[in-house]
């Protein structure tokens, strides 16, 4: 059970097979169990864990796509896992809209299905000729007293959505990723600091070649849960699969003062930016 001050965040950094879903819940099963022997109550994993990134054509990506009413083969099973370990999960995944377009989204899941749902808001470099650009802004759910919000990966170079998500009353803000740059875990930290919410970033490690330009992306690594002054409170090496958690106080997330006379959000000037 979730408190609505206190909260078990674990991070999962995993290495997806590409185009094999089967696969990537066999490598994950372990490391969803070792997070729940620890007391996880919240686990976030990588953008597109179920399937992998360097998808040759739409063929290949509509393949492993699936819809956001958790029945595919993918959330399925992380339902079936956010039940056996009693924790809720945010895992990035492609998704299949009724329309046939296809989004890099990540849900919020537990033992009842989906909870919530998120589409990239900005794709990075050959996404763009594979996936629509996510549609739903930035929404922050509510649950069991916890206000999360969910991004993804090369969203860490926009700060208006950071921003959005904390005046939104998001309390941790949910990173899932497949970074490839070497910016995004500092930019993170800014995050953090200047919006004071926490931000789980976990990243996927391994290499896939790229069809487009026939090099090889090697996947960074590097996962951390930020607390709201921008420590890192666990951290993953930068190339091994690895899970850990910690815990972390809400109620940091809710005060945004920093001296007597000021506060983060009280002191901003719409009116003159």
């Amino acid at each position: 059970m979730m408190s609505n001050e206190r909260l078990r965040v674990g991070i999962i950094q995993s290495n997806p097979h590409l185009l094999d879903i089967e696969k990537s819940c066999r490598d994950l099963t372990p490391q969803l169990a070792a997070l729940a022997n620890d007391g996880a109550q919240l686990v976030v994993m990588p953008e597109l864990a179920s399937s992998g990134y360097c998808f040759k054509n739409k063929d290949q990506l509509d393949s492993v796509s699936e819809t956001n009413d958790g029945k595919g083969p993918f959330l399925s099973w992380i339902k079936a896992k956010a039940a056996e370990h009693d924790f809720a999960i945010v895992t990035g995944y492609p998704e299949k809209a009724a329309n046939a377009e296809v989004f890099n989204s990540a849900a919020l899941i537990d033992r009842h299905g989906v909870i919530g749902n998120y589409r990239k808001l900005h794709l990075f470099n050959h996404e763009k000729e594979l996936f629509t650009p996510g549609d739903l802004g930035v929404p922050v759910f509510d649950y069991a007293g916890v206000k999360i919000a969910i991004l993804i990966c090369f969203d860490w170079a926009f700060p208006e959505v950071w921003r959005s998500a904390a005046l939104a009353g998001a309390e941790i803000i949910a990173h899932p990723a497949n970074l490839v740059l070497p910016w995004a875990q500092t930019a993170c930290q800014g995050h953090a600091l200047c919006n004071r919410t926490f931000i789980a970033t976990a990243n996927r490690v391994g290499c896939e070649k790229s069809w487009r330009d026939n090099q090889q992306i090697t996947f960074t690594g590097g996962s951390q849960l930020l607390n709201t002054e921008a420590q890192q409170l666990i951290s993953g090496p930068t190339d091994a699969c690895w899970q850990q958690l910690a815990e972390i106080n809400l109620t940091a997330a809710r005060d945004k003062s920093i001296k007597q006379y000021n506060d983060l959000f009280s002191d901003r000037r719409p009116d003159c930016y």
